[in-house]
Order: C-alpha cells, then structure tokens, then sequence
C-alpha cells in the first residue's frame, strides 16, 4: 500500500496518461493484491477497472469454502451482494467514484467476484480522478489507498455475524443439488415446495409480492423428498406432458414464470428459492423475424410451395409459426430436454390447427404441422412440455397431466404418472461445431480501424453484438440480465476464435451445445480469468443451452 502511495503522489499534476504506469505490477496490501486490468485513457472515459486477490485464509474463512462448487458459489453470492451494498451506500449514483455491479435473484457464477484455489478474486470499477488532462493524486491515492481497502474490510473479512446467511445460501444449493437428482430417479421434471411464493410484487420488480397465497401442492401431484435431513413436501410435476389451465388472472402464467425462472437457484428469501426443475429447460415462443440458418424444420414444416426444402432452412426474417418451429428444434439440438410454452406468447397455427380448417385446406395445401400432431411422439422420445393453455383446448386430450389454476391454488384435474409411450420422431442432427461456426468467421473482427481486438457490446438491452455479427436475445428469457448476455458474447467469441482448436485435441467437440458446455464447466471451476477479456467488463455465466440458442441466432449485421 506504501508503495503504491508513493507512487501516486510522485504522478500528481502530471500528464492523465501516466496513470497507465499503474497497470505495470501488482500492488501488495499485506492481505490482498491489487492489480489494474485497464486504466482508463482521460477523466471521462469508462472507468477504471482493478482485481483485488486475497486467500480465503487470510480473510479468515474455513477451507472448506473454497471447496465444493456448492459452497463456492454461496460464498460468492453472499459476499458479492454485501459488497454491492456497501460500495452502493457509500458510493450512489452513475458517476461514483467506485461501481459495482448490482444483481437480481438469481446466484450465478460472476466474475466481478469469484473464488477457486482457495483464493477470491473481486472486480471493481474505478473513476481515477483528473483537472483536465492532470492527475489528481490526492483524491486517487484516497480511493486506492484508503477506500478499497476499507471496502475489502468491511465487505470481505469473515464475520460470525454473517455465518447464518452464509450458510443459508449454502444450505439452498446443497438441497437444490439433492433434489435435482432426485427429479431423475423419481420420474420429475420439475418441482415446486408448499410455501413457494410465486407472485412478484409487479412486472417490474423481482421481489415476492406482500401478502401473496403460499403454493400448496394438490394431494394428487404431492410428493415428499428426503433432502439433507429434512422432508420437503411439494408438487412433483411428472415427465411427459403437463397443461397449466385456467380462468384470466388465476395464476397460469405466474407458475409458468416461477418454473422458468427456476432453471437456477435463487437466494434464500426469494420465495422461488425451493423451486428446481430439469436444468437444460428452455422457454420457447414465437419469435417473429429472427434470423435462421442451416435448420432442419421439417419436422413441422414440410416441403414449402415450387418444392423449397425445409431440411436446410435459411431466412433473414422468420414468420411467427417458422420461428417458433426452429426454436423448439435449436433448443433440442442445444440439449433442452423440458420446453415452456404460454400460448399467449405462441403463433396459434404452430400449436393447433381447427379441424375445419384442416379439413377445407387438407395437407397438401398446408406446409405447417401444428405442434398437437408431433408433442406425443416428442414425449416418447423424453421431451417434456409444461404449458399454459387456456384457450387452446386440444393440448387437454394430449396431457398426461392438467393442472387447473384457480385464485393462485393449485388443482389436479389429471395425473398420469407412467404415460403410454409412442414410436419416437427422428430428433434433429447436431450440426458439426466446425461446419456451423466456420461461415462466421470472417465477421469475427475489429468494428473498426481503431480498435484492436473484436468487442462484445450490448445495442440496447439485448442485442448483442460481436465484432460484426448480431444475435437478437430478447425471447431468450433464461438470460435473466445485461451480464448474462455479456457472457454467452465473450464465450460465444471465445468459440468462434478457437473453432478449429476446440474440435481437436484430447477432448473434440463436435457440436455447438458440446462446446458450450466445455468452456461452462471451466469456467465453473476457474471463473473468467482464463477467458480472453475475461475480466473487460462485468459478466455472468450463461448455461450451455442458452449459449447455444444465442448461437444459432447469430447473423452478420447489416450496414
């Protein structure tokens, strides 16, 4: 810390630039390193950015913290989000001198702050102060001499008052872990525990709404799980095909939303934190002028008008029917195995088809084959479908499961635990990895003469942008926030980079989903660091599936 002191205090009133001789070495504070990975070029440029690394050990913590994936992901996600509110309390508003990023509900692998070989890394975003084109050494040394520290202090160091959340977080993974594998050998493929609060306080908030009826699971669909020493009671919602139905305002979508969300954990006092369900489960609706290529659609769309194949599909703007057929494909290709659907948010002739219009039109003349002919054949082939419907009445024959919402309490109006099985559909072919990322390639560069390496940005909210190719992530509601799509982007890139590479070697990939899922598993191990501008700016870990949907959406971007 002296030394870094020093350092500043020798750089005041000089040229802004010099600040980048900071980002020579790293900088010893006795219990932590600080290490600048970008210093920013003038006062107004982004900000900043800086690691602190400091041993478990020393911060006081147990071994057994930096051990299981479990206990590291509770104690990154209970730290990161008492830092954030310390760095949010004593530092509001945009122009801080010191951001760190916020997060909703969800505990997720981030590498702002994260912890592997028995060491936690944290990145934080600094505004280093400047007069115009000088440095201001007295307010930067306070920032990095005395302020960060004092945030580590605060923020970081074990604390016996905090061991009941800590372990509250952990103990919520550790069940989470038990009842996924319970899921598999009991036939579920999703569960939901009596006292989930489903509800949200608005459309625009994340947080359990005041007052809301508690989930109580019908008799019928109730199961009770055995789950690190405690029984838990809930709905088991089997394999196979489930409705949600039920009158406007009943709940329907509500528990469709929580299902959806369910894909990963959530920090205790959510009220959704006991709800698990099948991890590679995917939302699919209508996704009107996306972009597809290379997919095999004729599962539900046959040969269209002057004898167009649909077995290698290509369009620059998908109808709502096309999209929403290449969606349920690419998400089995991608290695989906359940499927949310709403038919609020579906096209009606991909779900059904009116026996009248069916009859005047017959098959010749329509190439769509609306979803009611395939689902059974898909559930044989161990698809499941949960979905909500409330006008589409065809999908209550085809149910081996109905579940009527009514005033947000849940009925069984069916339940068939062991389905009839059918003669399964041919399921889609995996691309070959090398084959599909090669034709893009070429777009996997600078945006322009200045820069220096391709970039991942956000246009918008979800359009996310690498180098020269775009992927419209706005229906891919698994990707729950900005960091998440900033994640898939840089994995993404990281793949198109390394696509000859990844298909070599000891361990080849051979599919978009099988890369994906390589590059997940390390950085669930390592974090971000060994990833290329792992640490440029803020992000979080997408599950393989979805990387692999943002994929498969990717186009070159039109100038």
């Amino acid at each position: 810390m002296k030394a870094l002191y020093q350092k500043i205090r020798i750089l005041s009133g000089k040229n802004y630039g010099l600040y980048k001789s900071l980002a020579e070495k790293p900088w010893d504070f006795g219990d932590f390193v600080l290490e600048f990975i970008h210093v920013q070029g003038d006062p107004y440029a982004p900000p900043s950015r800086v690691v602190l690394r400091a041993a478990l050990s020393t911060l006081g913590y147990a071994s057994e913290w930096g051990g299981s994936f479990e206990r590291r992901l509770a104690l990154s996600d209970f730290l990161y989000r008492k830092l954030g509110r310390l760095v949010q309390e004593r530092f509001p508003g945009k122009d801080a001198a010191v951001l760190f990023d916020f997060a909703g509900p969800e505990m997720l692998v981030r590498n702002s702050l994260w912890i592997d070989n028995g060491e936690i890394r944290v990145c934080l975003q600094v505004r280093l102060p400047g007069e115009g084109r000088k440095i201001q050494a007295e307010p930067a040394a306070e920032i990095l001499t005395m302020v960060l520290p004092d945030l580590v202090s605060a923020g970081l160091y074990f604390s016996k008052a905090d061991e009941p959340q800590m372990l509250e977080h952990y103990r919520v993974l550790a069940e989470r872990k038990e009842i996924l594998e319970q899921l598999d050998t009991r036939g579920l493929c999703a569960f939901v525990p009596d006292g989930a609060v489903l509800p949200r306080a608005s459309g625009l908030s994340e947080m359990p709404l005041e007052g809301a009826v508690p989930f109580a699971s019908p008799a019928e669909m109730a199961v009770t799980l055995d789950v690190c020493g405690r029984k838990i009671r809930g709905m088991g919602i089997p394999r196979g095909i489930s409705v949600i139905t039920g009158g406007a305002f009943h709940g329907k979508s509500t528990l469709l939303q929580a299902l959806t969300r369910a894909v990963y954990p959530h920090v205790p006092g959510d009220g959704r934190e006991g709800i698990v369900v099948d991890e590679t489960a995917l939302r699919v609706g209508v996704e009107d002028g996306r972009s597809v290529r290379g997919t095999d659609l004729s599962m539900f769309v046959r040969d269209l008008p002057g004898g167009i194949s649909t077995k290698d599909f290509n369009t620059l703007s998908a109808s709502g029917s096309t999209s929403e057929a290449a969606n349920l494909l690419e998400a089995m290709e991608a290695g989906a195995r359940t499927f949310f659907i709403d038919e609020d948010s579906s096209a009606v002739n991909f779900l059904i088809r009116d026996m009248r219009v069916r009859k005047l039109l017959g098959d010749e003349r329509e190439p769509l084959i609306p979803l009611t002919d395939r689902i059974r054949e898909l559930a044989s082939a161990g698809m499941n479908f949960i979905l909500v419907a409330g006008a589409c009445g065809d999908y209550l024959d085809l149910a081996d499961n109905i579940i009527v919402m009514a005033n947000y309490r849940a009925e069984c109006a069916r339940f068939n635990e062991a389905a009839a099985a059918l003669v399964p559909a041919g399921m889609p072919v995996k691309r070959p990895f090398v084959a599909y990322m090669q034709p893009l390639q070429k777009f996997v560069r600078p945006a322009s003469a200045v820069e220096r390496q391709v970039k991942v940005k956000l246009v918008g909210d979800t359009l996310l942008q690498i180098g020269f190719l775009v992927a419209d992530t706005s229906r891919l509601v698994t990707l729950v926030d900005k960091q998440q799509r900033f994640g898939a982007g840089f994995m993404l890139l990281n793949m198109l980079q390394n696509a000859a590479s990844n298909a070599e070697g000891d361990s080849p990939v051979d599919s978009v989903a099988g890369a994906a899922q390589k590059l997940c598993d390390t950085i669930c191990n390592v974090g971000f660091r060994n990833l290329p501008q792992g640490m440029s700016r803020e992000m979080s870990l997408p599950r393989a599936v979805d990387i692999a949907c943002v994929a498969f959406r990717l186009t070159a971007a039109k100038r």
